[in-house]
């Protein structure tokens, strides 16, 4: 499960197996030029090479529908480059913490695979042992071979996905090849019954168009806490941006997303603290939510699969059904309402920002892609030598060549609108995607803010997210008056910044 969405586990469709049989004119269409026509590093040399990569996490072996698109662009790799083998490995981890703990155990004898699943946040936070990954930036500043007139394969990402893929060092040590983004998905027909003719843009707009759904007999929304996704989501969005014009005073690791270390230091300093007026916000605005969600919301979570028959149960069927007017989901909804029948019937904006309409404090900025980010599938780094003994710099420079064949954007659109029924939208510019009208508008077309992480998504503990989310019920509930959840929060910021200190020896006083 992706940390920064918490992402659900996708439900096959119809669509994706459809596209299967549509897939090998689309690999070999305009755009990318054939595997042997680049002189790539692999061309001039007989000697066998097999290169070991990891698949996507539960998506089965690479004969499995889910990853027909790999397979197919794997298969002409191969027939170009007789003496190359690409094998791939199914991926059955749970998470990206499990995936690393068995890495870095294949790794201390020397037998990681070539390339590994990865996720930007352990590998630009520090949180990977040193000298376990490969720093691919030089590959990256040279022209990606298969792509006519490329000067620079770097060039083909989006700015939006380049800071997420760049360590504090400067280093890249991972690519990434899709985002998976967070928006509000809408019913048509609630919308019209209310009279709403344009999607929201200001958090203010977001709050007038729910109490007119209110007006018109609709529920208008849902803020699910039976997990933590659209808790941890509305955190992200109102922190990363209230606390915009603060942030550089407790971002001591420089990275795209706050780590432990930076939460901890802007908890000591009371920069994320309930008596900073900028961060009370964030709660007061939740506060503006409350009046127009739904009952039973820990009943409920975003991220749960909508097959599930036990709570927390996903939310979609309420929309489905007309229950509801607008819920907080992923871009992994798309496939997964339109297998439902829902086609055609609901629509999606990205979350509006907050302006001084909705508070004194707003700084107006832009949170498009905060909640997601580069977290889909095609997510990989490569290992070194020293984790992986066969990885010498001609095996690395052979692996490098495959990946470039499959991180064209014709070649990489073509295989994520396969895996995952089209919800991952790819990080390339140029590259196709599923047509949806709304779904561009989630993804981010200049720097994303640095995103602030505090309590709701692990980031200082995995107890502190739990006893957070016990308190943002009980405040949603309507349990907690505004006084009293800020004092229990507060004491849960304070206590879970020192037990992080404690447990990774880290003294805040020098911060």
């Amino acid at each position: 499960m992706s940390r920064r969405t918490r992402k659900a586990t996708l439900v096959p469709t119809g669509a994706a197996l459809l596209a299967v049989g549509l897939l090998a004119a689309a690999c070999t269409s305009g755009g990318s030029s054939s595997p042997s026509s680049s002189g790539g590093s692999t061309g001039s040399s007989s000697a066998p090479v097999t290169i070991k990569a990891v698949l996507p996490p539960n998506t089965g072996p690479i004969t499995a529908a889910d990853n027909a698109g790999l397979k197919q662009l794997s298969d002409q790799y191969q027939t170009a480059h007789k003496n190359v083998t690409i094998d791939w490995l199914p991926n059955n981890t749970t998470g990206i913490t499990q995936a690393n703990a068995a890495m870095e155990s294949q790794a201390s004898g020397g037998a990681a695979p070539d390339v590994v699943w990865e996720q930007y946040g352990p590998v630009t936070s520090g949180a990977l042992p040193n000298g376990l990954l490969q720093n691919i930036k030089p590959y990256l500043g040279k022209p990606n071979p298969y792509v006519p007139g490329n000067t620079s394969w770097l060039s083909l990402f989006t700015s939006s996905t380049v800071p997420y893929m760049t360590s504090p060092n400067g280093d890249i040590d991972i690519l990434l090849g899709s985002n998976v983004e967070t928006g509000m998905f809408y019913s048509k027909a609630a919308f019209a019954k209310a009279g709403i003719t344009a999607t929201p843009t200001t958090w203010a707009d977001l709050v007038t168009d729910l109490g007119k759904l209110k007006s018109a007999g609709v529920t208008p929304f849902l803020f699910t806490t039976g997990a933590p996704c659209n808790p941890s989501w509305f955190e992200r969005l109102a922190t990363s941006s209230l606390l915009a014009s603060q942030v550089s005073q407790f971002n001591v690791n420089h990275a795209q997303v706050t780590t432990g270390l930076d939460v901890a230091v802007g908890i000591k300093k009371g920069i994320i603290g309930m008596n900073n007026p900028r961060y009370a916000e964030v709660w007061k605005l939740l506060g503006q939510l409350i009046p127009y969600s739904g009952n039973g919301e820990s009943t409920y979570d975003a991220c749960s699969n909508p097959n599930t028959t036990s709570p927390p149960l996903s939310p979609q069927s309420q929309l489905i059904q007309g229950k509801v007017g607008i819920l907080w989901g992923g871009s992994w909804w798309i496939p997964q309402l339109d297998s439902a029948g829902f086609s055609g019937k609901y629509g999606v904006f990205p979350e509006p920002a907050i302006t001084t309409a909705s508070s004194p404090l707003a700084l107006g900025t832009s949170t498009v892609g905060v909640i997601g980010g580069p977290n889909g599938n095609g997510e990989w780094s490569i290992t070194s030598q020293k984790a992986d003994s066969s990885m010498t710099p001609a095996k690395t420079a052979t692996v490098m060549d495959f990946m470039a064949w499959l991180f064209t954007p014709q070649h990489l659109g073509d295989w994520l609108k396969i895996s995952g029924s089209g919800s991952y939208i790819p990080t390339e510019t140029g590259a196709p995607t599923v047509n949806l009208p709304g779904l561009p508008g989630l993804v981010p077309t200049g720097k994303v803010p640095v995103v602030v992480d505090v309590a709701l998504d692990d980031v200082l503990s995995t107890a502190s997210t739990n006893s957070g989310m016990r308190i943002v019920q009980a405040y949603v509930d309507g349990q907690l008056s505004y006084s009293a959840f800020a004092s229990q929060w507060q004491s849960l910021l304070t206590s879970s910044a020192q037990q992080w200190a404690s447990a990774n020896h880290v003294d805040l006083s020098k911060y």
